[in-house]
């Protein structure tokens, strides 16, 4: 899969709001919209892809691994920080199932699925 066409589903399953896709970006500075909830955590997270997986176009192949590579110490960062607030938690775990499922391997999205991070931060949920 292309890094725009995983975007562009990321986008479809987390919502519009959380990561409005500029059409008309023909590279990744500009490709989301600054209107997105979360700008500064989208435009970290797909740099962070775009970047783990070599990319040097919007076209270029992504790979699922990698891409969990890349989110994971963002992840745990957002995890840690102690001002974290539950939507950024809750919208960074939707990307992931989202990114398990666009890119689907199917011990990835049993394990999504089975943990709680939220229940991590002492929220309950």
């Amino acid at each position: 899969m292309k890094f725009i066409q995983l975007v562009e589903q990321l986008a479809r399953h987390v919502g519009t709001h959380q990561l409005p896709v500029n059409a008309t970006a023909t590279r990744l500075h500009g490709l989301i919209e600054s209107s997105a909830v979360h700008y500064e955590l989208m435009t970290q997270l797909l740099a962070a892809i775009y970047a783990r997986n070599h990319c040097r176009g919007l076209d270029d192949p992504v790979d699922l691994d990698a891409s969990f590579e890349a989110l994971a110490p963002i992840r745990l960062a957002l995890l840690q920080s102690p001002r974290t607030d539950v939507d950024t938690i809750r919208v960074l775990e939707d990307i992931c199932v989202a990114l398990a499922l666009v890119l689907d391997k199917k011990e990835t999205k049993a394990f999504l699925f089975s943990s709680n991070p939220l229940k991590t931060l002492g929220s309950p949920v």
